[in-house]
């Protein structure tokens, strides 16, 4: 059964939302613009703009325009969540697709992370992950293949990486370090996003442990950089200046 024009018009406006075609507050083209460049009738413009509206992904003003709210995938650095449990939490629908899932050896830096022996085997999980129908980021993962033996096989497309590997091995993730590198996209990471090859992308890499301090994964993510970050600055807790320490004698 074929989907509604309406709504593939939809799908195609909140991944230009989220790829970042319109900032936060900017208004969209008019619903005549809309509809000469898809080619339909305007009240189908106006039947996928109002679904938007009803999604938060936009604000009709009467008389106005429709305008942009800022609904792009944040990324917090002081919480310990997977890239899924993240953007169910700021209600984007989420997809992945898989690219490759295989036990291979791994690159030098991922051997290094994991404290992988020479010539030892790493499973490799390659995805791209989709938010709001938006191709947003793609994902190598690489996993001890001694300890996580037959991931290759059944490798996980929906939900959540560190609930899956709790759940089918036992292993809990406790802490992660995160490094955050601004790069360009090589033509493979390029085609699999929707960008053009040397486009400006975030390139997250982080490395996660279990609660002995093992490593069990080793990532490296190519996102596109409409993507946003968030980083906990807490201020220093009160401390009296060298100044105050000084107290007057005793009477």
């Amino acid at each position: 059964m074929n989907r509604p024009v309406y709504i593939n018009i939809r799908d195609d406006l909140r991944a230009r939302l989220v790829a970042g075609e319109w900032a936060a507050g900017e208004r969209l083209p008019a619903e005549a613009d809309l509809a000469a460049n898809y080619g339909v009738a305007r009240m189908t413009i106006r039947q996928a703009i109002g679904v938007l509206a009803s999604e938060g992904a936009v604000v009709r003003r009467q008389g106005v325009g429709t305008f942009a709210v800022d609904r792009r995938p944040v990324r917090s650095t002081n919480k310990l969540l997977s890239f899924a449990e993240e953007m169910y939490q700021q209600g984007h629908q989420l997809q992945a697709k898989l690219i490759r899932a295989a036990v291979e050896q791994p690159p030098p830096a991922a051997r290094e992370a994991l404290q992988l022996p020479r010539c030892a085997a790493a499973v490799l999980i390659r995805r791209v992950r989709l938010v709001d129908s938006c191709p947003i980021i793609v994902q190598n993962s690489w996993l001890p293949n001694a300890r996580f033996a037959g991931l290759a096989a059944d490798p996980l497309l929906e939900g959540s990486q560190y609930a899956m590997l709790e759940a089918n091995y036992g292993v809990s993730i406790a802490r992660a370090t995160q490094v955050f590198s601004v790069g360009v996209a090589d033509q493979r990471d390029a085609a699999e996003i929707g960008l053009h090859a040397g486009a400006p992308v975030l390139v997250i890499t982080r490395t996660a442990y279990d609660a002995s301090s093992r490593a069990v994964e080793f990532s490296v993510s190519v996102t596109r950089s409409g993507y946003l970050v968030e980083t906990l600055m807490e201020g220093r807790p009160h401390t009296e200046s060298p100044e105050q320490r000084v107290r007057a004698p005793a009477p």
